[in-house]
C-alpha cells in the first residue's frame, strides 16, 4: 500500500493544480453578469447534490480508484468543452458534468488513503499523511494560481486548455492504484443504493456526533461560499486584473501549505475543538470586516481565511474518518460535502443577484452575521441534549 500513499500525493498535487482557479470569474464574465453566474452555481451544486451521495456510495461498492479513474477522465473532457465554450446553456451542460466529475473524485481518495494505511497497521499516520497531502495540494494551487493569472492575461482559453490535458494524464496515473482489501466486499447495487441513506445516518448517529456535523456544515458552507463567488469577486471589487488576483490567491495557498505541515501538533496540543474555534473566528471575522477596509487589509483578510480552510479541511476529516467506520467512510464524506454545499446551492441566484446590485463585501458582512446566528442556534439546541446522553464523551475523546 505504500505505492498507493505515493500516488495520492502525486495525485494531490495535480487534483488542485488548477490553473482557472483564480480566473474562472474572469472569463465566465467575458458572457454573462453575476445572476447568470449565481444560476450555473446553482445547476452545478444542485447536481452535485444528486451526485455527491451515488458516487461516494459508488466508491464504497465497485471501489475508490475507480472512482478517482472516472473523476479525472470525465473532468478532463469537461475542461476542453470550458475551452470552447461561450455561451450560456453550453455553460450550464459543463457544470453538471463538473459536478459529476467532482462528486467521483470527493471522499474517494481521502478514504482510500485511510484504508491504505489501516491495512498496513498505519493507521496512526493519518494526520500526517493527510497533512502532508493537503500541503501538496496548496502547493499545486499556489503554481495554478500564479500562472493561471498570466496564462489567461496572455489568452484567455489557455487555462482550460492545459487543464483538460493534465487531468486526462492524471486519469492515466490513477490507474496505478491498488484497491484496499479492507471492507472490500461485493455488493449488489440493490444493496448499493439503499447505502445513499448510510451517510446520513452515521453523521447524526447520536447529538455529539450530530453537534460536530452541524459545525462542519456551518463552516464548510461559509468556505465554500467565499471559494464559490466571493473570494475572486473581492479582489475584482479591489481593482485586481487576473495576474494580481493569480497572486493574491497564490499567496494564501503557499500560506496554507505551510499551515497544513504544522497541523498534526497543533491538533496534538489543542485538540480539534480549540482548532475549529479558531478558524471559525477567522472566517467570520473576514466576512465582517470586508466592508470597512481597503485593498491592503482586504488582501490579507482574503489570504488568512484561505490559510484557515487547510486547518478546517484537515480536522474535519481527521475527525470525521475517527468516528465513521470505513465500510461508509467515503459516502458520510460525500454526505458532509453536499450539506456543506447545500445553503449555496438554494442561495446562489440570490447571492449573485445582491452583489450585482450591492457589492460582495456587503455580502461577505450579510453572511458573516448569518453564521454567527447558526452557530448560537446549534450550540444552545445540543448543550441540553448532549448533557443528558449516555456515553456522551465520545467526540470529546476524538479531539
Amino acid at each position: 500500500m505504500k505505492n498507493n500513499i505515493r500516488l495520492a500525493y502525486i495525485l494531490s498535487f495535480i487534483s488542485e493544480l488548477y490553473f482557472p482557479i483564480s480566473v474562472w470569474l474572469f472569463y465566465y464574465l467575458r458572457y454573462l453578469d453575476f445572476s447568470q453566474i449565481g444560476i450555473l452555481t446553482a445547476v452545478k451544486l444542485l447536481s452535485s447534490i444528486l451526485f455527491e451521495v451515488p458516487t461516494g456510495v459508488f466508491a464504497d461498492k465497485a471501489g475508490r480508484k475507480r472512482a478517482i479513474v472516472i473523476s479525472f477522465f470525465l473532468y478532463g473532457l469537461v475542461m476542453f468543452g470550458f475551452a470552447g465554450g461561450s455561451v450560456f446553456w453550453m455553460f450550464i451542460v459543463l457544470d453538471i458534468f463538473k459536478a459529476l466529475a467532482n462528486a467521483f473524485y470527493s471522499g474517494s481518495m481521502e478514504a482510500l488513503v485511510y484504508d491504505s494505511l489501516k491495512e498496513d497497521g498505519e493507521e496512526e499516520s493519518y494526520d500526517k499523511v493527510v497533512s502532508n497531502m493537503e500541503s501538496i495540494a496548496w502547493v499545486g494551487l499556489f503554481v495554478s494560481s500564479v500562472l493561471g493569472g498570466f496564462l489567461y492575461f496572455f489568452w484567455f482559453r489557455s487555462p482550460y486548455v492545459i487543464q483538460g490535458s493534465l487531468y486526462i494524464v492524471s486519469g492515466f496515473i490513477a490507474l496505478g492504484l491498488v484497491e484496499p482489501k479492507i471492507d472490500s466486499k461485493k455488493y449488489s447495487w440493490k444493496e448499493a443504493w439503499k447505502g445513499n441513506t448510510a451517510g446520513i445516518s452515521e453523521l447524526f448517529a447520536n447529538n455529539k456526533v450530530a453537534q460536530m456535523t452541524v459545525v462542519f456544515v456551518i463552516l464548510g458552507a461559509g468556505y465554500f461560499i467565499a471559494s464559490e463567488m466571493m473570494g475572486i469577486s473581492q479582489a475584482r471589487e479591489y481593482g485586481m486584473d487576473s495576474r494580481w488576483a493569480g497572486i493574491l490567491f497564490g499567496v494564501g495557498y503557499i500560506v496554507s501549505a505551510m499551515f497544513s505541515q504544522f497541523y498534526p501538533i497543533l491538533r496534538k496540543l489543542f485538540g480539534a475543538r480549540k482548532l475549529l474555534y479558531v478558524v471559525a473566528a477567522v472566517l467570520i471575522g473576514s466576512f465582517l470586516l470586508a466592508r470597512w477596509v481597503g485593498v491592503i487589509v482586504g488582501s490579507i483578510l482574503i489570504v488568512s481565511r484561505i490559510s484557515s480552510s487547510t486547518t478546517f479541511r484537515n480536522t474535519r476529516s481527521g475527525v470525521i474518518n475517527k468516528l465513521i467506520g470505513s465500510k461508509s467512510r467515503a459516502t458520510s464524506i460525500s454526505t458532509l460535502v453536499l450539506l456543506s454545499q447545500l445553503p449555496m446551492a438554494i442561495m446562489a441566484y440570490f447571492l449573485g443577484d445582491y452583489i450585482d446590485k450591492h457589492s460582495p463585501n456587503m455580502l461577505a458582512w450579510l453572511v458573516g452575521w448569518v453564521m454567527i446566528g447558526a452557530l448560537i442556534i446549534q450550540w444552545v439546541y445540543f448543550r441540553s441534549r448532549i448533557k443528558y446522553e449516555p456515553n456522551n464523551a465520545m467526540v470529546r475523546n476524538s479531539n
